[in-house]
Parts: C-alpha cells; sequence; structure tokens
C-alpha cells in the first residue's frame, strides 16, 4: 500500500539526522530544503500510487483485474477474421488483446463503452439457496468454495450513468468475458436502468435565506403533524396547489439549496456505492439556509420495462442506515423528492 506524502516526509527527515554534514540547515519552516523534501516525498508518493495500482490489476483473474477488462472493452471495432461474434479480439503476447491497428485516438475511446463497473464475488450456495444452511453436497462438490463472479457494467449518455444498450452492447460484451475468463468460471453480467428512489423530507429553513410562500405554511405543518406511517390518513391536501417557487433562495430563484444539495449527492455516490441515510443529511444540512433536515421516509427499488405497469408499492427502506442500488446507481430522471419546508423560528418561540 502507497505511504502517505506525510509518511514519506518523515522517513526522509529521519534520515537526514543521520548525516552530520546537514546538521546546520535552518530549521526554518519556510527554509528551501524543506521545499525540496516536499517535492520529492510527492514524486515518490505519486510513483508508489502508480506501482499500487499496477500491482492490483496486474495479477490476473482477480476481481481488480475481470473490473480492468471490462473498463478496456471495445465495442464496434471491425470484425477480426478469427472473431464470430463482433469483437475484433486478436491472440498476442500471450493474451487477448483488441486490435486497435489504424484506428485514432477519439476512436479507441470512443468503442470503449464501459464507463463504470463493479465487480463482487458471492459463494454459489448464498446464490442457490439465500439464507439456508449450507449442504453437505455442495461442499463436497465444490472443493474450491466454488463462486459466482457479479459484474455490473454501465456506461453515461447524455452526461448521465445509463445502462448499455440491450441486447448488442450487452450481448458483445458477455462473448468477450467468456472468452477472456478463467474455464469453468461461473459470470454473472447485468446492465440495468437505475433504481428507483422516492425521498421525503422535513426541512426547517432560514426564512430570510429561502422562500416560502406564506399561504403554503400551514399544508407545511399540518403535513409534518401527520402521523406519515399511518395508511389510513386522507391527506385533505391531496389537490392543494403549492407554490413552485417555494424552498428557492430569495435572492436567487433559480436555485433551490435542498433538492439541488441531494441531488448533487446522489450523483456523487460512486457506482455501486452505498446510499447512507446519514450522509445524504449531512449534505442537506450543509445547503445555504438550512437550518434542521430531517430525513422521514426513503422508498427504492429496481426499475421496471417500459411496458411494465408501474408497481405502486415501492419498499420502505427508511428503517435501513444504508443500502447499495440494484443496478449500481440510481435513475435521476425518476428521483421523486418531497419536501416539507418550515420555517425556522425557534428562537422566536422561546419568548
Amino acid at each position: 500500500m502507497a505511504r502517505t506524502i506525510a509518511e514519506i516526509q518523515k522517513e526522509i527527515l529521519y534520515e537526514k539526522e543521520n548525516y552530520s554534514s546537514l546538521a546546520k540547515l535552518t530549521e526554518s519552516k519556510t527554509a528551501i530544503w524543506r521545499l525540496w523534501i516536499n517535492i520529492m516525498a510527492t514524486a515518490i508518493w505519486i510513483h508508489e500510487k502508480i506501482v499500487e495500482k499496477n500491482a492490483l490489476v496486474s495479477r490476473p483473474h482477480t476481481l481488480n483485474w475481470y473490473r480492468e477488462q471490462a473498463l478496456n472493452f471495445h465495442y464496434g471495432i471491425p470484425l477480426d477474421p478469427d472473431s464470430s461474434n463482433e469483437i475484433s479480439l486478436i491472440w498476442e503476447n500471450g493474451s487477448y488483446q483488441f486490435d486497435t491497428t489504424g484506428l485514432t485516438e477519439s476512436e479507441i475511446e470512443e468503442s470503449k463503452i464501459i464507463k463504470h463497473c463493479a465487480v463482487s464475488e458471492i459463494d454459489l450456495e448464498t446464490v442457490l439457496k439465500p439464507g439456508s444452511k449450507i449442504e453437505e453436497i455442495f461442499s463436497d462438490y465444490f472443493h474450491n468454495k466454488v463462486g459466482v463472479v457479479f459484474i455490473k457494467v454501465a456506461t453515461v449518455k447524455d452526461k448521465k450513468i445509463s445502462r448499455i444498450d440491450v441486447p448488442n452492447e450487452l450481448f458483445a460484451f458477455k462473448e468477450y468475458i467468456a472468452k477472456i475468463k478463467d474455464a469453468g468460471n461461473q459470470v454473472y453480467i447485468s446492465s440495468d436502468q437505475g433504481d428507483i428512489l422516492k425521498l421525503s423530507l422535513n426541512v426547517y429553513i432560514d426564512p430570510l435565506s429561502i422562500y416560502i410562500n406564506p399561504k403554503d405554511i400551514e399544508y407545511y405543518q399540518s403535513r409534518i403533524s401527520n402521523d406519515s406511517t399511518n395508511q389510513n390518513i386522507v391527506s385533505p391536501f391531496a389537490t392543494y396547489q403549492l407554490d413552485p417557487l417555494n424552498g428557492s433562495l430569495i435572492s436567487n430563484n433559480d436555485a433551490f439549496p435542498v433538492l439541488d444539495a441531494i441531488k448533487d449527492h446522489l450523483k456523487n455516490i460512486e457506482f455501486n456505492g452505498a446510499f447512507v441515510k446519514t450522509y445524504l443529511v449531512d449534505a442537506v444540512q450543509k445547503a445555504q439556509g438550512v437550518k434542521i433536515p430531517i430525513l422521514t421516509k426513503v422508498q427504492t427499488g429496481p426499475a421496471t420495462n417500459p411496458s411494465d405497469q408501474p408497481d405502486p408499492s415501492l419498499p420502505d427502506v427508511t428503517r435501513i442506515e444504508y443500502f447499495i442500488p440494484k443496478a449500481g446507481y440510481f435513475d435521476m430522471d425518476t428521483l421523486e423528492i418531497e419536501v416539507n419546508y418550515i420555517p425556522y423560528t425557534f428562537y422566536r418561540d422561546k419568548q
């Protein structure tokens, strides 16, 4: 594992003490020799990071190796004479490689459609019988604890994470993995539409910074006073029309600090990373004009096909502190955010 710049600097300083000829150097923190140590430590740190990454991906057929191969997948390159699946693979220097002869750098980069990839491995027993006790037949037969390698991939379209084209690109990618993987390995590949996410929050805001139409305050207060878990409550405000500028900055009606903070946070979650409720609340807390954010409800589920009926019973996962979306990311186009804005007037209530 690569050392930090501070650790490298510390070791250089320790080594310096072994040389009496350097004892007379000034101890000033702005001394030139200290700047050179910082430069050298930074260069060494960059070198160690490169070595670390190469070590991770150079070992064949590890999970990191699979991820590196997926990100290096080229789609749409002209057929190789030996290829039967529209993938231009050639055997060279002891491994399969893409023949990019005659292609420009932009053409090569454009053909690399996999922009996000996550690889994990799960025991076969877990896949076949989730939650069940491992049966003897499996332990006897699969002496090496054979598992299934799960590969989730996605691309970027219109600056948003999206699944790769199904079936064409997915089919070609599966054929590619089938060709380079170890014999006998079980590999499951998926590229799904982003998960659906619906969030509900109560947010106390500074009424001097964030706009709320005064006539809507009663609506918001009534919403938070109801028990949201009681499904028998019929909201008298089902058809109530809110001011669309509620939640915007008074100084800039195009900016909605709470909504913008939520969307930015979701976009910055790494592919196949966990959605953590506490992290989301922390992000909203930092937004301009926000006093107290309270995440009241989280609902999520996998995306459905356009031809399917939307699932009216989106699972409620509010009690779960964190979870990973099935597709590896959330569909920002179907994201639903309900915010009850409440003026923060506690200072006045105390009087």
